[in-house]
């Protein structure tokens, strides 16, 4: 707005006049201040504030989440949980020293609550040692649960672990051998890789009549994924081991067994009572029995001892009959120690045979006075 300028007045009475004209000058000037005041406020747009701005204001955030320093809001002491400080808040930031009873880890504690209304919360959490952990509670619960967060050297460790997998991911084997199929060629389509098995009883190229469990390992594959070359163990359910090795130039090595020292124990089994022909357990003068009895080791090699007096000698003279597993691979001959009573101090023998049959004969003596008068067995052989 422009001032207009008054005519000044003009009188006889010079005086007056100039009194008038002074206070109107006066008043011209005023007015010409205030108008360039007013047109200076009208242009700064720093002193002035627009709608769209007042809105903006009136639409944000007015709750603290920090102090006003900028540091947390909320600082938890030692004796109190962070449980306790949070759950009826919202969004904050918070601190919580060592030993806070609740908190996931031994060092100083800083963090933020992404939620917090109606006592249900979730948020973020970084320890002094720089090891993060996320936490929620629920409006029923009475306490945070706390999830510790991967760190680099977390990573670092996965990165450079075995990824392949050796089991199932419930812990059972890899491979599980059907009752129609063959163990060695299932293992093997597994290709280049570690892996467990289980195979029943009865599988094609079981290592043992039992069912068994084991390991297989194969190094190289053919265009077929095939392993190629590798090993496999195996552990039946009475404890048995058992290995075997695949050569492409040679096939499967074939099972072998590996012995221990329970191998080296064996179990002896006494014949039954009463023995065939009249045949009765030599008792030594002092009356000890020469009990009759037989074993088989892990290598399956039978060992028959004890002594035997009464009986019939022959060929056809039963002595026993030996259980199925415990018989030779052939029918075969021994030659042991007989009495040399009537026969001064000669050292006589008996000859006997066992049949594939199990039947154990005394077939001869040499001493034709008393040729049942002491029969002594220590006899080995392979069973079948």
């Amino acid at each position: 707005m422009d001032l207009k300028t008054p005519k000044t007045f003009e009188t006889s009475d010079k005086a007056h006049a100039n009194l008038f004209n002074e206070m109107v000058e006066v008043l011209l000037e005023n007015d010409h201040g205030l108008l360039e005041q007013f047109t200076s406020h009208k242009n700064d747009t720093i002193q002035h504030v627009t709608g769209l701005e007042k809105q903006k204001w009136n639409d944000s955030q007015s709750y603290k989440i920090t102090a006003d320093n900028g540091t947390h809001l909320i600082s938890i002491p030692a004796s109190s949980k962070i449980y306790d400080a949070i759950k009826d808040k919202g969004t904050c930031t918070f601190y919580a020293p060592r030993g806070t009873e609740d908190s996931p880890t031994t060092n100083a504690l800083r963090g933020i609550q992404t939620v917090g209304q109606a006592n249900a919360g979730t948020g973020f959490a970084i320890d002094t040692m720089g090891n993060a952990y996320t936490f929620l509670y629920g409006s029923s619960d009475l306490s945070i649960s706390w999830t510790p967060l991967p760190n680099m050297s977390d990573q670092n460790k996965w990165n450079d672990s075995q990824l392949i997998k050796i089991t199932n991911d419930t812990g059972g084997v890899r491979v599980s051998v059907g009752t129609t199929e063959s163990l060695l060629d299932k293992i093997t389509q597994a290709g280049k890789t570690f892996g467990t098995f289980y195979s029943p009883a009865g599988v094609q190229d079981n290592p043992s009549a039992l069912s068994a469990r084991g390991f297989y390992h194969f190094t190289s594959a053919d265009s077929n994924n095939k392993g190629t070359f590798g090993w496999v163990i195996a552990v039946d359910y009475r404890n048995n081991v058992f290995t075997n090795y695949l050569d492409l130039n040679l096939g499967w090595q074939g099972w072998r067994r590996l012995l221990s020292a329970a191998d080296e124990e064996v179990k002896w089994t006494k014949v039954r009572l009463p023995l065939d022909n009249d045949w009765k357990i030599y008792n030594s003068v002092d009356g000890t029995p020469h009990t009759l009895q037989y074993s088989k080791d892990a290598l399956g090699v039978v060992e028959i001892i004890g002594s035997i007096t009464g009986g019939k000698v022959g060929f056809e003279s039963v002595v026993f009959t030996l259980e199925e597993g415990f018989r030779p691979l052939q029918s075969t001959h021994f030659i042991g120690v007989a009495s040399s009573v009537g026969k001064g101090s000669t050292p006589q023998i008996h000859r006997t045979s066992i049949g594939k049959d199990g039947k154990v004969c005394v077939q001869y003596c040499s001493n034709d006075l008393n040729p049942n008068e002491f029969i002594t067995f220590g006899f080995r052989f392979r069973t079948r």
